[in-house]
């Protein structure tokens, strides 16, 4: 081979091995691009297959509170008050008659009673929620108070209101429960149960874990923000998006305009106690309450309130729910 032929040889190697080079590369990014697209499109299912299961254990949950529900209604309307709380109720459910109390210790101690039931109240879920751990959740709903004497008189409405539990052997157990009357029926006992909007992903909060992000100090937040504002309670920012207030003689409020009926005042919660889920996420708490009306007229009860934890991560109220003292018991 002549110096020429060497010379060229050598020379336009390199020039091939650039060209196969590039082919290689393009395809090798085509190749990356595709995997990608793949990996991409394999996570996304993923992502949406466990959303879609995570919302199924979620409804599955709440079907299994909304049943044990009616099941504490069936049960009571079957065997009486006395024997339907006994069994529905935890060993440390609260119940307020009227002052807090174990309901089911003190069931317990008291007689059977003797003699025909003179009134049959039953109930029903039309409302509730629960936490992600599925640990503990609330259901609410219309109930009827029947007269099965000689002489009855008309029936009367309310609105029960309570937090459940699930125990260790995975039954679920009231943990606080308390009612108001209405002057109407809020809903036929027959009613369709509707499960409350989920919060979905939420964001990082600093202040989560804090002390001062604890449930147990949002009810001194409310009374401080009404202080502060003189604003119908507390002001909007300490309200769920689907927040429910009871009281008593007064149709529930579920809307903003709702909140003009209640009356202005500056109400102090004094916390007894409350319990969170293992989720952090669905919290409950009770006390007894103090609210001052125009014209200095004091009114004192006791309040229990749900707290659930928004996009945000922030606490937000749920359900308010007071009943005044009678006088005799002020």
């Amino acid at each position: 081979m002549t110096i020429e032929r060497r010379n060229f040889f050598f020379a336009a190697w390199p020039l091939c091995d650039k060209k196969q080079f590039s082919r290689k590369v393009a395809e090798t990014q085509s190749l990356s691009l595709i995997m990608d697209v793949l990996i991409f499109l394999a996570c996304l299912t993923i992502s949406i297959g466990s959303t879609t299961a995570q919302q199924d254990s979620r409804d599955k949950q709440l079907s299994e509170l909304a049943d044990a529900e009616r099941a504490f209604a069936a049960y009571t309307v079957k065997e009486g008050f006395r024997n339907g709380f006994i069994k529905f109720f935890a060993d440390d459910g609260i119940g307020f008659g009227p002052h807090p109390e174990r309901t089911r210790e003190n069931l317990i101690k008291s007689p059977p009673q003797t003699g025909p039931r003179k009134v049959v109240f039953n109930w029903a879920p039309m409302f509730g929620d629960i936490s992600e751990a599925g640990d503990l959740g609330y259901t609410t709903g219309p109930v009827l108070y029947t007269d099965v004497t000689e002489n009855p008189r008309p029936p009367r409405h309310g609105m029960y209101f309570s937090v459940w539990q699930k125990q260790s052997d995975g039954t679920w157990r009231v943990v606080v429960d308390m009612g108001t009357d209405t002057p109407n029926a809020v809903a036929t006992i027959d009613t369709k149960f509707t499960a409350a909007n989920p919060v979905g992903p939420r964001k990082l909060n600093p202040m989560r874990g804090t002390p001062g992000d604890s449930f147990r100090e949002r009810d001194i937040a409310i009374f401080s923000s009404l202080a502060r504002t003189r604003r119908k309670h507390g002001g909007l920012e300490y309200l769920d998006s689907q927040f429910r207030i009871h009281r008593r003689g007064m149709m529930p409020i579920v809307d903003e305009p709702g909140l003009a009926l209640l009356p202005l005042s500056l109400t102090r919660f004094d916390l007894i106690d409350g319990k969170v889920a293992k989720s952090d996420d669905l919290a409950f708490t009770y006390g007894k309450y103090t609210a001052t009306f125009d014209q200095q007229k004091t009114e004192t009860g006791y309040y229990v309130h749900v707290w659930r934890r928004d996009a945000e991560s922030k606490w937000r109220l749920v359900i308010d729910v007071q009943n005044p003292l009678p006088a005799a018991d002020k």
